[in-house]
């Protein structure tokens, strides 16, 4: 065979793996292709995000930190605590005039076929065969917990970090034992952590935790003297790349009075684990006391295909180590052996109440996951690459044989799944993400508590004053209020605005620029101090800290700064290639 001919057949190769993921992404969010929603649990509340930066960006504001549209015009600090990066993508959409609805189905497709493709990508790192990685792309993105949460949780974040957990899985490995692949293995770690962060915080301390393990577990490699250099370098890339983020998280949170850090409001979360038969996608009875309403009809499981691959992948990991050809064997067993313990911990049996009874750090933490199922999305990966190293042991024909298998069984669970799901109800469609009637009010977890726990019944929708104060004008559009008022009184006076206290908001004089002594009055609700005799107009509107800017352009200069390393290192593995 010629080298046009091998060429040919490469380029023949890679065009039926596109094919292939792009019809398993195409599968994955059929239903979605309309331009309509089916209602999901958390779907309101994505929607409102998205509209809300669009808003914001419509207003002047980047990034927006502070979504105005919520809690009767309010505001809620979702963007300070909620990684939101990528929804920027559909919220431009919006400023385009696409309606909601139908940005959200495109955003959805384009994460759906990023998940396939970075899956397969992250297998074809650990050196595994191009069958293999298919098949393993495909089983993860037609899995049932993922699809569990496109459909009946809308659980955006997640499903984005799930996009993601390939790459930080493939990235951990290639820090530890590097290749000579363009994308060095400490760059794809933080990419991949970066992915999982920006998306769902609480997938990113599962990720972390459970990449520690694995660095725990691959001790050999991790603690050397190279892997601890690469790993240090990593972690340091990770911050610098994502300080505009976590220094506005870590600055709230640390110092600043909010319903997600204050003691209390977190509860035992056995009784929402997953039932055994539910895991395994057979016929389950909940347990007495157990939250119907959270779990009962959900498919938390991995699905048919990713169990029986995970299976079939234990058995000849088995016959091959009693051959006494260990090559790939053990490695697949214990990827195996991890995905079963991430079942574990997703189900109902493991003694999750016993570990919160604890208290403390441990009753926080545990507290904080609110549903051990949310450990199948880790265990749905690590099932997937088992599979992957399961039919690497096998010869080409009989691996394409048992991946053919494995993705048609996959593909025909994942349509009746959807069917199922759209076969409830009608497809919904929105112009404007706040049509959506089921989340006006927030979820509550990032509501200001300076002054106590803030009462969402007691919301202001327009200002309040004390006795001494004519107020003449008030006008508010989004984040910033004008107000034109006078202190008649012989003492200092205030006026309390309809915005939630967060610390940022300024009130300066229209006419004199100068700066008015702000407070989080009742209610945390932002108020102005006006002195004996004042009378003007003042705007009160939300800026961010200089060193959240600071930590912005950190955060630029550093993507930047990687990007350009990363083309220059593809263009020399190109040259170096050619010149080959």
């Amino acid at each position: 065979m010629d080298m046009k001919q091998i060429v040919q057949n490469k380029r023949l190769r890679r065009c039926a793996v596109a094919c292939a993921l792009l019809a398993a992404a195409l599968l994955a969010c059929g239903p979605f292709l309309s331009g309509g929603v089916w209602h999901g649990s958390d779907l309101g509340y994505h929607l409102r995000r998205v509209e809300n930066i669009a808003m914001g960006l419509a207003d002047g504001r980047f990034p927006v930190r502070i979504q105005s549209d919520w809690l009767l015009g309010n505001g809620y600090a979702v963007g300070v605590f909620y990684g939101d990066i990528l929804l920027y993508f559909p919220a431009a959409l919006r400023l385009l005039g696409v309606p909601v609805t139908a940005a959200y189905d495109l955003y959805l497709f384009a994460v759906t076929l990023f998940t396939a493709a970075a899956a397969y990508y992250a297998v074809r790192r650990l050196a595994w065969p191009r069958m293999s990685a298919l098949a393993a792309a495909v089983l993860y993105t037609l899995s049932a917990y993922r699809l569990c949460d496109v459909t009946d949780r809308a659980a955006l974040g997640e499903y984005t970090a799930l996009a993601f957990l390939p790459l930080a899985a493939a990235g951990l490995w290639r820090t530890l034992c590097p290749d000579s692949s363009r994308l060095p293995g400490w760059l794809l770690l933080v990419l991949g952590l970066s992915g999982v962060l920006q998306s769902h915080l609480l997938s990113f301390e599962l990720t972390v935790l459970c990449l520690a393990l694995a660095a725990l577990v691959l001790a050999r490699r991790t603690f050397t003297r190279a892997a601890l250099v690469r790993l240090a370098g990593a972690v340091g890339a990770f911050c610098a790349l994502n300080a505009g983020f976590l220094v506005p998280l870590l600055d709230y949170y640390f110092t600043g009075k909010f319903q997600i850090n204050q003691p209390g409001g977190v509860e035992p979360i056995q009784q929402n684990g997953a039932a055994l038969g539910q895991l395994l996608g057979v016929g389950y009875a909940l347990d007495a006391g157990q939250q119907q309403d959270l779990v009962k009809g959900m498919a938390l499981t991995p699905g048919p295909a990713l169990l029986l691959g995970a299976l079939c992948a234990a058995g000849l990991a088995v016959r091959t180590l009693l051959r006494r050809r260990p090559a790939g064997a053990a490695a697949c067993l214990g990827l195996g052996t991890a995905g079963a313990l991430g079942l574990a911990l997703s189900s109902n049996l493991f003694p999750w109440d016993a570990l919160y009874a604890l208290g403390g750090a441990a009753e926080r933490l545990i507290g904080s996951l609110q549903f051990p199922w949310r450990f199948l999305g880790p265990a749905c990966l690590l099932l997937a690459l088992a599979t992957a190293g399961g039919l690497a042991l096998l010869r080409p024909r009989a691996r394409a044989a048992l991946a053919a298998v494995l993705c048609l069984l996959a593909a025909g669970s994942a349509a009746a799944q959807l069917q199922a799901y759209t076969a409830t109800a009608a497809p919904e469609s929105y112009v404007r993400g706040t049509e959506e009637p089921f989340w006006p009010m927030s979820c509550g977890h990032y509501l200001p508590a300076e002054n106590g726990p803030t009462d969402i019944n007691r919301l202001q929708t327009e200002a309040v004053w004390a006795d001494g104060i004519e107020l003449r004008d008030f006008q508010k559009q989004g984040l910033t209020v004008q107000v034109t008022a006078a202190n008649v009184s012989d003492v200092d006076a205030w006026v309390q605005l309809s915005l939630l206290w967060y610390r940022g908001y300024t009130a300066r004089d229209t006419a004199t620029g100068a700066a008015l002594p702000v407070f989080c009055g009742e209610n945390n609700a932002v108020g102005v101090w006006l002195a004996p005799g004042y009378s003007g107009s003042f705007t009160v509107d939300f800026r961010e800290p200089w060193h959240w800017r600071a930590a912005e352009l950190l955060s630029l200069a550093v993507c930047a700064a990687l990007g350009l390393y990363g083309a220059r290192r593809c263009l020399r593995k190109r040259m170096d290639q050619k010149n080959g």
